[in-house]
């Protein structure tokens, strides 16, 4: 994928300003501070805990103004031009809020919020202050993806007639669950693993194949972990005109396994970890299936092509192409807005699964919000709510 740098000089940078000092937050400053974002410098950050304090001491740039809250950041306005939003799910909607309507630029770690609602608000907050909101759907860069965009994008495999993706790589413990009391709930995640690991995987999803019509949720909650949120799914697809998939994600199963195949009319993808396979047809298979006097595929000629893509997860290329699009107009790889369409498929899957019925998209954010709140009430009476133990903000 092509970054742009229409020209501008190697020492212009936006003034970032860091809220949230957690493990990925760190490795964002470190990037920033080590040079390796050539258009970004850390000029803010907000650092609650007294861990954090003392992590800035030597993870900080001196110059770096280090903020106790928020609420002390944005009352200094004049010292960053955007902020990078590395918090807790349920406080990207406010945070991104109030930094729009001081007139600065976002930059979100997924997901937009905790709920549909929460991410269609915050695409029109950046729409109203005009300014660039991105989010750090990275996955965007791999090129396995960026290879697969491309042969779909060009009609390489005709028709599609069918989708699947299958995930078990996400695996975790009881421990990781438990390293915060917002982790694994309704309110503090706005779910699990359709909300959290398997967000990227939502966000390729539609971006290789767009949005569907409708969809049903199989859901595990609490399949292997004492809480109330999905550490297991599965969402069928319906497309319309004949083409469907099957998403699968997984945090429990020990064996780590990634696969998408992509079937359409005129060839198919197998993609399996790193090892991409192209098989080709020569001639379209829905044409040949109605015309053939054979009975069989025997006279549908195919051929395979295999490719090799290891993954290199290149934040710093999403970092500085959000400093680009602030200094030059650069498109975003991933403009926030489309940070709805990742949260309407899991928001949909939950809610199909509540209901036992299959969901229609656009999805009804009212209906959805009635849900999400009683189960944020049901884990809050159970214990699990959000109000504290958040490390690191």
């Amino acid at each position: 994928m092509k970054t742009c740098q229409n020209g501008i000089s190697g020492d212009k940078k936006v003034r970032m300003a860091l809220i949230g000092t957690g493990a990925m937050g760190r490795k964002y400053a470190a990037m920033i501070g080590g040079g390796k974002v050539p258009h970004m410098e850390l000029t803010a950050a907000v650092c609650r805990s007294e861990a954090a304090r003392q992590w800035a001491k030597t993870g900080l740039q001196p110059e770096t103004e280090v903020f106790g809250s928020s609420e002390e950041l944005f009352a200094e306005p004049e010292l960053f031009d955007g902020v990078l939003i590395v918090t807790p799910h349920d406080s990207h909607a406010g945070l991104a809020a109030t930094a729009f309507r001081l007139g600065k630029h976002v930059f979100c770690d997924k997901p937009a919020g905790i709920s549909i609602e929460e991410a269609r608000f915050m695409s029109r907050e950046a729409e109203k202050a005009d300014a660039v909101y991105a989010m750090m759907f990275h996955q965007r860069l791999y090129s396995r993806y960026v290879r697969i965009k491309e042969i779909l994008d060009s009609g390489g495999l005709g028709k599609l007639l069918r989708i699947s993706m299958e995930n078990t790589e996400p695996y975790r413990t009881s421990s990781y669950h438990k390293s915060g009391r917002w982790h694994s709930t309704w309110a503090g995640e706005g779910g699990g693993v359709l909300i959290n690991q398997g967000h990227h995987l939502l966000d390729i999803w539609q971006w290789l194949f767009g949005m569907p019509e409708k969809v049903y949720g199989d859901i595990r909650f609490g399949k292997y972990n004492d809480f109330t949120v999905d550490d297991e799914s599965r969402i069928l697809m319906d497309y319309g005109g004949g083409l469907s998939g099957s998403f699968f994600v997984t945090t429990g199963e020990a064996v780590s396994r990634e696969k998408l195949e992509v079937v359409g009319s005129r060839g198919t993808l197998i993609l399996e970890g790193d090892n991409l396979q192209i098989i080709t047809y020569d001639q379209d298979s829905l044409e040949y299936g109605r015309t053939s006097a054979c009975q069989n595929r025997t006279e549908l000629g195919l051929s395979a092509e295999k490719e090799t893509y290891p993954v290199a997860k290149n934040y710093e290329g999403m970092l500085d192409n959000f400093a680009m699009a602030v200094l030059t107009g650069c498109p975003l790889i991933a403009p926030g807005k489309e940070g709805e369409h990742a949260m309407e498929l899991a928001n949909a899957a939950y809610l199909s699964a509540w209901t036992g019925q299959p969901v229609a998209l656009p999805l009804d954010e009212g209906a959805y919000q009635e849900q999400l709140e009683a189960h944020i009430r049901a884990d809050r009476k159970f214990g699990r709510d959000d109000e504290s133990g958040r490390p690191g903000i």
